[in-house]
């Protein structure tokens, strides 16, 4: 379930319930406080990656707290 997963408060990669670290940077500032959910797929085409500086594909979240 989404309500499980952790955001991470630096990247906003979304990871797994029981991550010590994101998978994408490393940070271990993980979190289930968070909001909105986007599936980014090509990073190097789309504006919401670009707005959120990502460029890697994956789950993020729109809002960690």
């Amino acid at each position: 379930m989404a309500e499980d997963r952790l955001a991470c408060g630096e990247c906003h990669r979304i990871n797994g319930p029981d991550s010590q670290t994101c998978e994408q940077c490393g940070s271990s500032r993980l979190t289930t406080d968070w909001a909105g959910y986007v599936v980014i797929t090509h990073p190097e085409s789309s504006e919401v990656a670009a707005e959120m500086n990502v460029d890697d594909p994956g789950g993020y979240a729109l809002k960690v707290r």
